[in-house]
């Protein structure tokens, strides 16, 4: 673990592709890569798969989330990605609703990092990697309550959730990579 960055501002999606991320390195809250349900009732906004560079990244609001209280957004990435599913119960519509997630598993499994997450509605993402990362921070200007996604016109929702454009002020963030396997 490195010492918490100087203070930068970038869009999620400029973080993900930074090679300065990892100096972002510090203990959040919660470690989402390590603890279950740590994003217990968090929003599930987005989930963004990559196959050209093989990862998955899940955008999570935390405003709502049990055991986050210092930061409004969290961003957790799988790399080099080997399994990937997902399961939506509920019909698509055109409103955005929250997805609020009821468990979240993380794991290692034959050196792959695995994660399992379950939200209400019954949406069900399961995914494996070799590496994570889990970027806790906050996207400035978010209110300090989600929209009400029952009565709130589409562009108050717009502007009241973070996207992958958002800018973004990363606080602290965890990393796992593979572990060589013990000689014998």
């Amino acid at each position: 673990m490195g010492a918490l960055a100087v203070e930068s501002v970038m869009s999620i999606t400029e973080l993900l592709n930074d090679p300065g991320r990892r100096d972002h390195a510090s203990m959040p809250e919660m470690d989402a890569l390590v603890d279950a349900d740590a994003l217990q009732e968090a929003d599930l906004v987005d989930v963004r798969f990559d196959a050209g560079s093989s990862s998955v990244a899940l955008l999570l609001d935390l405003r709502t989330a049990l055991q986050f209280r210092l930061a409004n957004t969290a961003v957790l990435v799988l790399r080099d990605v080997k399994e990937l599913y997902w399961a939506a119960d509920e019909p698509q519509g055109a409103r955005r609703i929250a997805h609020y997630i009821m468990s979240s598993k993380p794991g290692v499994d034959l050196n792959r990092f695995a994660l399992e997450v379950v939200c209400l509605r019954g949406w069900r993402f399961r995914a494996t990697g070799l590496t994570a990362e889990f970027y806790v921070g906050d996207v400035p200007g978010l209110p300090e309550a989600p929209p009400n996604f029952a009565e709130d016109d589409w562009q108050a929702i717009t502007v009241g959730m973070a996207s992958w454009d958002s800018l973004f002020k990363p606080g602290w963030a965890t990393f796992l990579d593979p572990v060589d396997p013990e000689p014998i």
